[in-house]
Parts: C-alpha cells; structure tokens; sequence
C-alpha cells in the first residue's frame, strides 16, 4: 500500500486562542485571573466559564461557574474552584480522543475525523506545525514542521505528547503560594487577648517562614486590606506573646512583619502601638517616639494609652519639658502619673515646683503629639 499524503492546510487552527480573545474580551480578564493554559484548555476540553467570583481578602479568584458541552449537544453545569477546573481539564483532555479512519470522499471533515479536533486544537497551543497527514502501511502519521524541513511521527505519538504537555502546564499553573488560613489567624488574636501565650505560639511560630514568604508572591502583594488586617493582628498576638515571655528580638521580627502587613490599614495603630511598647521594653526609648506617635496620628482615640508611654520615651531621652507637659495632660485626664512625676521632678529639679503652681488651678496643658508645650496658662 503506497502512502498517500493529504494537507492540513485547511484544517490546522493556527492562532484560534487569540482569534477567540480578541473577540471575548472577558476571556482577557478571566486569563488575568485564573491564567490562560487554564482558559485556553477549558475550552478545548469543552468547558465554558460563565461567571467568576474573587475572594475580597486576597483578590484571587475562588470560584468559577461553567458550562460543559458533552456528546449529544447537552450541556452539563459545573462549578468549583480554579485548581477543581484543572482537575477536570486534566481527566478530560488525557482521555483517549475517539477518531475515524479515513474512508471514501476525502474533504476537510474527513481529515479532520482522523486527526481528531482535540488534536488539531492543542497543537498550535503547545507549537506544533502540522502541515499534513499521512496514511500508508506504517499507520497514520503526521508532517510536522521543524527547522530543517518536516518530520514524520506518528499520530499515537503526537496525541501522547499532548497529554504529557496538558497535564505538565496545568499542574505547573497551579498555585504554589502558602495557604493563609483568615479563620485560623483570626482566632489567635483572641488567644492573645486572653492571655493564651502558648496557644498562639503554637499557631504562630511554624507559620512565621510561611507568612513571610507569602507577602512576596503575588497573591500576598494582592491581598486586600481586610485579609492583611487579620494577619497584622495576629502578628501583634505573638508579638505579645513573644514579649510576654522576653523573646524580644523574635518580637521585633514578628511586629516588623506586622507593619508590613498593615501598611496604613485598619490595624495599622495597633501595630505600631505594640511596636513602640516593645521598643520601650528594651531601652530603645529614641526608636519608640516614632512608632507611637504614627500610632496615635492613625487613630487619635490611642492617645490615653500612648501618651504615658510617650512620655516614659521623652523622659528617657532627656527632654523632660516635653515629658513635663504630657504629664499635665495626663493628670488633667485623670491618669495616674505618681511616677512619671517622680521622674520629671528629678529631671527638672528646681524648676519643677514653679512649672507646677504655673500649672495649678487653670486650664489643661494643651500638648500635641510631638510633645511641644504650647500653653500652660487659663
């Protein structure tokens, strides 16, 4: 039997993908989302997404909805997750393609039937040139381009690169970031808050590399500001912890981890907060005032806890006329300030008394937050 050669030239679908795209633009959003191997392979599995949902934490996309056209023009409706599409994808597009010998009237259709759609859709995606079918005793084999001419193979082969090279991108396309447990987290801070050191050690500490490593995929830097508010909060509970029980270097790791997290965010003031106090603790009074006033300008309703500790730094820096007034503000408040006032008198010496009648019976010392005194006088 002599071998007969047909060409592909009017079945192969060079660029099909991008003709799609440019007449979908959802389906350019959608590849932003979830990659185009994945849109791209849905659709020659036969699948097509309808709807997409992101995750307002980390702006990922969570959940797909699609349609799956199946043999007897019946669709079936689906939905999971972008990793259960792939899933899915991978069964379907590494089943083996059911085709036709080639029999009678040769025309494109036929052509089409021995090669198989599957085949000739995959192909341009993964750069494969075909350029021709051929049938002879040696089975059905396939011309394909290659730099210095064409080469033979058999379609079998071909179809088993395919499915090597479908299940190879797919399962590369999928996530390898770390997973951030929100509920998890979230339950640490209350941990914290009750004192539980060691329940929040053993939540935080193994998961500390992995948080780290997070905020510098892609997925960290896209996380929303609510998502990054939980992990600063629980980043500040094994701050806590950590100080709690002197660990104070992992403290400043963890809390500088925290501000990363909470940029300007909603938990921000907190950390901040922490940061200073933890600075305080260990005689870094200089390197506190920073911290504690940020803390302070993000949310004003800190100063009755930030202030003491403000004036603690400006006392242990030697600006006791700025401790001076804060202490006044603070007494006005109703805080006791038995021994920042022990420590202002000693720094003042014999000014101290004077500043103290000047202050007696009128208004409030009116201090802002850089701790200059702007007026001690009703």
């Amino acid at each position: 039997m002599s071998t007969r050669r047909h060409p592909l030239d009017g079945v192969r679908a060079d660029g099909w993908f991008d003709r799609v795209l440019g007449g979908v633009p959802a389906l350019g959003r959608l590849c932003a989302g979830i990659g185009e191997a994945l849109v791209a392979l849905s659709l020659v599995a036969g699948y097509r997404i309808i709807s997409a949902s992101v995750d307002r934490t980390t702006n990922a996309v969570s959940e797909l909805q699609w349609v799956r056209d199946v043999p007897g023009g019946t669709e079936v409706q689906g939905s999971g997750t972008p990793d259960e599409l792939r899933d899915e994808v991978i069964v379907v597009l590494t089943e083996d393609e059911e085709t036709t010998a080639l029999r009678g009237r040769v025309d494109d259709d036929a052509l089409r039937a021995v090669v198989g759609m599957r085949t000739i859709l995959l192909a341009p995606l993964f750069g494969i040139d075909m350029r021709a079918v051929l049938i002879g005793d040696a089975g059905t084999l396939l011309a394909l381009g290659a730099d210095d001419g064409e080469v033979e193979v058999p379609l079998p082969e071909v179809r088993k690169f395919l499915r090597a090279r479908v299940v190879e991108v797919l399962r590369a396309a999928r996530p390898r970031t770390v997973a951030v447990d929100l509920a998890q987290l979230d339950a640490v801070r209350e941990a914290g808050a009750e004192g539980r050191d060691d329940d929040v050690l053993s939540v935080m500490a193994p998961q500390f590399g992995a948080l780290v490593a997070f905020l510098r995929t892609p997925d960290g830097a896209a996380m929303g500001p609510e998502g990054r508010a939980v992990v600063a909060r629980a980043l500040v509970a094994l701050g806590r912890s950590l100080m709690r029980i002197e660990r104070m270097d992992e403290c400043g790791d963890a809390l500088r981890l925290a501000a990363q997290y909470a940029q300007d965010g909603p938990a921000a003031p907190e950390v901040y907060l922490c940061l200073g106090e933890s600075l305080l603790a260990t005689a870094r009074a200089a390197e506190a005032i920073g911290p504690l006033r940020r803390a302070t300008a993000l949310d004003p309703s800190l100063r009755p806890r930030v202030l003491p500790l403000l004036a603690r730094c400006y006392l242990d820096t030697g600006r006791a006329v700025a401790a001076a007034g804060l202490i006044e503000s603070l007494r006005a408040a109703g805080h006791d300030v038995t021994a920042l006032e022990a420590k202002a008198s000693a720094a003042l010496g014999e000014a101290w008394a004077p500043w103290r009648r000047a202050c007696e019976g009128r208004r409030p010392v009116v201090v802002p937050i850089d701790g200059t005194v702007v007026s001690a006088e009703g």
